[in-house]
């Protein structure tokens, strides 16, 4: 089971990311660090993964700050940028908070793993990375898969936008 988990998940991370929307998101990110701006993190379940390591990670980047402290969204302005993260592109709660985020002018990447048909929160968003996992990995004895690597998928694609802003900073220094 090992074995067939990594390799669909080495071929998703082979052909999930798209080059040119990564290196828009990271210099849209890039521009708010190098600025006055904070860049803003909510990953919602399980890609809370993602907002935990890009705020208390080993290496982490300046100026990125929880969107949500105690339940209540953080004062935005116009020099900031928001990365939201969901499972699924549908998501109600993650509807709201783009439109609120979106009303306000406010620049968004959207991260997601799975499409569902209906209003789509990323409709409101600059930059959306699809990640397009559509099901569980590993076929069981029974018929069913199991190993659903959305929040894998989504730290590897964090830590390369990382790689991509820190190489932009850097410039900057």
């Amino acid at each position: 089971m090992q074995k067939i988990f990594t390799t669909q998940l080495m071929g998703l991370m082979n052909n999930t990311l798209d080059e040119f929307l990564m290196e828009d998101a990271a210099r849209l990110f890039s521009q708010a660090l190098v600025g006055e701006g904070s860049v803003y993190v909510y990953g919602k379940e399980e890609m809370a993964a993602v907002t935990a390591e890009a705020l208390y990670g080993k290496e982490k980047l300046a100026n990125v700050k929880p969107l949500f402290v105690n339940g209540k969204m953080a004062e935005l302005y116009p020099a900031d940028r928001v990365l939201l993260l969901s499972r699924e592109s549908s998501d109600d709660e993650m509807l709201a908070v783009a439109k609120k985020i979106a009303e306000q002018s406010i620049p968004i990447v959207a991260l997601t793993s799975t499409h569902i048909e209906g209003k789509q929160w990323t409709d409101y968003v600059d930059i959306h990375l699809a990640l397009a996992v559509t099901n569980s990995l590993v076929p069981t004895d029974e018929g069913d898969r199991i190993g659903y690597p959305a929040s894998l998928l989504a730290l590897y694609t964090y830590f390369c936008l990382f790689l991509l802003i820190s190489e932009i900073v850097s410039e900057y220094d």
